[in-house]
């Protein structure tokens, strides 16, 4: 096993988990905590127990396992941390905080879990504790139903949320000591990083629109028709929504996305069964033969799905900015 400074009781709810069998495990900790650190040394104990492990990574921002922006999930090896796991499938949030995005990050995690083919479930989670953060664990803890909630805290910080859920088994165990502190800047560039590895294989493809299916999004989902005014333009049930200049003038009927909008825009990708496949970064969409270019290691022939998501990020991993398009 990787050396990992342990406390008894680290060890206590290893022994526990393994005794009693608790298939699903989810983890709540304050940002820093140590969540990823126990997540480690709890994946390797069960691995040295013969048992096998999934791992389902629900911190969209600081990720173990594939990149930000999305729910994964990984198995592990027992010689391995659980960064080392490849993605075997995804859930695309589109964002890297889960403030305003509480609905798939629940959604996400449970569709996952579902998928999840191991003996044991440990289910990671964000730092987000206090407020929203609440609200979303709160939620969470509803849709899985763990069999064991392990509580990484150092005071009386979790205690509310704990109260809240008090029908559920919990287990509360000390913080890391090697939990160390991380500042904004510090997150950033991790995941800067976590995107460059995701992306620094990945090759452009160019795909047909009209094939493809557009999902949180009015873009492309409704009739195409032509209007001088605009370069490309679609009646749906919403209204009109077109690419071009806005200055046509205001109307509540008319939505209008100006040219080049969805350049370095992060979306995600998902199959025909709606199964999601990985992450691709928009290069350029061409209006006129209604086509999209994509940047992305996933290979073509398992796109059908596009999920436009909240985030602009270039291939090297830098985030760009973060706001929505409009309609798109």
């Amino acid at each position: 096993m990787e050396e990992i400074e342990i406390s008894a009781s680290w060890e206590n709810a290893a022994d526990q988990i393994i005794c009693h069998g608790w298939r699903k495990i989810l983890l709540l900790g304050a940002v820093d905590s140590g969540k990823s650190t126990f997540c480690r040394f709890l994946s390797q104990r069960l691995l040295q127990s013969g048992a096998n492990v999934a791992i389902l990574d629900a911190d969209i921002g600081q990720k173990d396992i594939g990149p930000p922006a999305s729910i994964t999930l990984g198995y592990p090896e027992s010689a391995g941390k659980p960064g080392d796991a490849k993605p075997l499938a995804f859930y695309f949030v589109g964002a890297v905080n889960p403030v305003r995005h509480l609905l798939p990050m629940v959604v996400g995690t449970k569709i996952l879990l579902e998928a999840a083919r191991a003996s044991f479930v440990i289910i990671n989670t964000t730092g987000l504790i206090h407020g929203i953060g609440r609200v979303l664990k709160g939620y969470k803890i509803e849709i899985v139903q763990p069999d064991l909630i392990v509580a990484i805290q150092t005071g009386s910080e979790l205690h509310s949320l704990l109260r809240s859920c008090r029908n559920q088994r919990a287990l509360p165990v000390n913080r890391s000591p090697k939990a160390m502190a991380k500042n904004a800047e510090q997150r950033k560039l991790a995941r800067q990083l976590a995107f460059f590895n995701y992306f620094k294989e990945a090759d452009e493809i160019e795909l047909d629109c009209r094939k493809l299916i557009f999902q949180r999004s009015l873009l492309f989902n409704g009739a195409v028709f032509n209007d001088p005014r605009f370069l490309y333009s679609e009646a749906t049930s919403e209204g009109i929504l077109a690419v071009g200049s806005d200055n046509v003038g205001r109307r509540d009927d008319l939505q209008v996305l100006k040219p080049g909008f969805e350049k370095n825009l992060l979306c995600g990708l998902a199959d025909r069964k709606g199964r999601g496949r990985g992450l691709a970064i928009i290069k350029r969409i061409d209006f006129k033969k209604q086509t999209i270019l994509l940047t992305t290691p996933v290979l073509p022939e398992f796109i059908k799905v596009i999920q436009p998501g909240d985030l602009y990020v270039n291939r090297d991993g830098i985030e760009l900015y973060r706001k929505r398009p409009g309609a798109f």
